[in-house]
């Protein structure tokens, strides 16, 4: 198949999309997402927490990022080609698949109905390849009845609907009827018509294959919830009806429960600030682990941002190995620690690290981790976490750990001197960039303004930073375009780890990683 139209959908020569649509029943594969952004995506989904009393195809009503995929210009170009400007998401649901699991064959029970105006789109995110994908009948949209129905009139049951059976039913129906095996893989998207024949079997080796169903609709048609205890014909459907967001065009809240999209926490703007660190400070009689808020809020870069540091006493550990969906680094400020970076909260034998102060190390998310303390003294280190809808990028920074061998290396030179650790694109980021520097006593940098928000943590020496003098162990954090200036003060160099955050725009897939000659340890173990 080739010729011209939208990238990553396969046309025929001299065919529309909005022509094959309409003969075959769908359309694709579409390509939607890299693969780096469709295993995230599928994590994230699978991991999340479904808040609100909402029925099971409702993810995109409470998820921002299921929401934002379900918004993709490419996809409501293509949608807009097929049902007209005004168009209604009333479903979206996370499909699990194991291997050697079935979905029988069927038709969608709430977008089936003979007059149409439905249309469905399945995206592969995890194990998506031609075994595991979608089996569809092409151009069963046309036949003026489900295949429960059809199925039905003959005495065959949901069970019983092997590819074989439905074949001859779709036989009956028009002959020549074809069942086409989807070749998706994972970020790859079918569009099909809601009325359309499909089921699926997967038959590939590997883990659960993983998709999202997004099911839209034109705005003037209600959309009603069936009744799921009876998925044979005739359908049967409650009083209800699914909370649904217009995303293109106008809605018409008479025919359907409208909602507003989900919306991202937006926090007030993080200023210029700087949080000294008390090198004595110890926790409270009777307690092991003492968080201390340092700031949190947004910048033009990252939409939520997060600091503490924190007080952890010896012989503990302030939780075990756990995951989330923030992005996160850990500086060791004073003391010595130990982190552990673990495959998942059941590994037996997890990586353990050496931490002294000036050591660091970035956690992508669901990465499993935590610290403890197995020295005779507090360990005090900072944290930086942050999020944004966007997913950025083809590859994505793995776990990368800083050893605080860096503060004695002989790879400073001049009085300010940068080593760069590493550089690339994170989930959340266009460009996460990691150096260290040394300065000099007496010596600095003018003041300027920077396009990416910049976090110091100073482990040795005293800077003067923000009209303040600044004594490590200390964190420092300079948003975008902030005017900021810094010079070493005292009699001793003044070295501190740097970490700066460069916007990921929606559609932007950044360049490959780049690591200096410097540079921290890989600690992939996903």
């Amino acid at each position: 198949m080739s010729g011209p139209g939208l990238v990553g959908v396969p046309v025929e020569q001299g065919t529309s999309h909005k022509e094959l649509f309409a003969r075959d029943g769908f359309v694709g594969p579409v390509k939607l997402l890299t693969k780096q952004q469709a295993v995230f995506l599928g994590r994230h989904l699978l991991s999340a927490r479904t808040p609100g009393p909402v029925w099971e195809k409702s993810v995109a009503a409470v998820d921002p990022r299921a929401y934002a995929t379900a918004v993709n210009p490419l996809l409501l170009r293509l949608l807009r080609d097929f049902i007209g400007d005004d168009i209604i998401l009333w479903g979206a649901s996370v499909v699990v698949r194991r291997p050697g699991e079935m979905h029988p064959w069927h038709c969608d029970i709430e977008s089936c109905a003979p007059d149409g105006g439905f249309v469905s789109v399945w995206i592969g995110l995890l194990n998506t390849q031609k075994g595991s994908s979608l089996q569809l009948i092409s151009g069963s949209h046309t036949y003026g009845v489900s295949l429960q129905e059809a199925a039905a009139r003959q005495g065959v049951l949901r069970k019983d609907r092997t590819d074989g059976v439905v074949s001859r039913i779709a036989e009956s129906q028009r002959p020549g009827a074809e069942v086409v095996q989807a070749q998706t893989g994972d970020g790859e998207a079918i569009l099909f018509d809601g009325r359309l024949w499909h089921g699926s079997n997967n038959v590939a080796a590997g883990g659960p294959r993983v998709a999202l169903l997004l099911q839209y609709a034109r705005a003037d048609i209600p959309v009603k919830v069936p009744d799921f205890r009876n998925l044979e014909w005739p359908f049967q459907f409650k009083e209800e009806r699914p909370p649904a967001i217009a995303v293109s065009g106008q809605g018409d809240q008479s025919r359907n429960h409208l909602v507003h999209p989900p919306a991202m926490l937006q926090p007030n703007a993080i200023p210029s600030t700087a949080h000294p660190i008390d090198p004595s400070s110890r926790c409270e009689e009777g307690r092991s682990f003492t968080p201390v808020h340092c700031f949190l809020g947004r910048t033009d870069n990252v939409d939520y941002l997060e600091c503490h540091y924190s007080i952890l006493m010896p012989g503990f550990s302030p939780h075990p190995p756990h995951a989330h969906l923030d992005e996160e680094i850990l500086v060791v400020m004073s003391g010595a620690a130990e982190l552990v970076v673990a495959d998942s909260v059941h590994d037996s034998n997890p990586k353990i690290l050496a931490a002294p102060a000036g050591t660091a190390i970035y956690y992508p998310p669901y990465q499993h981790h935590t610290i403890r303390n197995v020295s005779v003294e507090p360990v005090r280190y900072a944290m930086l976490r942050w999020r944004s809808p966007a997913i950025s990028a083809n590859k994505h920074l793995p776990s990368r750990f800083v050893p605080a061998t860096w503060r004695e290396a002989d790879i400073f030179r001049g009085p300010v001197s940068m080593r760069m650790l590493s550089e690339g694109p994170s989930a959340f980021l266009g460009k996460l960039h990691a150096h260290v520097t040394r300065i000099l006593p007496g010596g600095g940098y003018k003041a300027h303004r920077d396009a990416h928000d910049v976090s110091i943590f100073l482990i040795e020496g005293e800077i003067a930073v923000l009209g303040k003098s600044i004594a490590a162990p200390a964190v420092v954090f300079l948003p975008a375009g902030h005017l900021h200036d810094m010079r070493a003060l005292g009699t001793e160099p003044a070295k501190y780890v740097v970490w700066e955050f460069h916007r990921a725009e929606p559609e932007h897939v950044p360049g490959e990683i780049r690591i200096s000659a410097q540079a921290p340890v890989d600690l992939d173990t996903r």
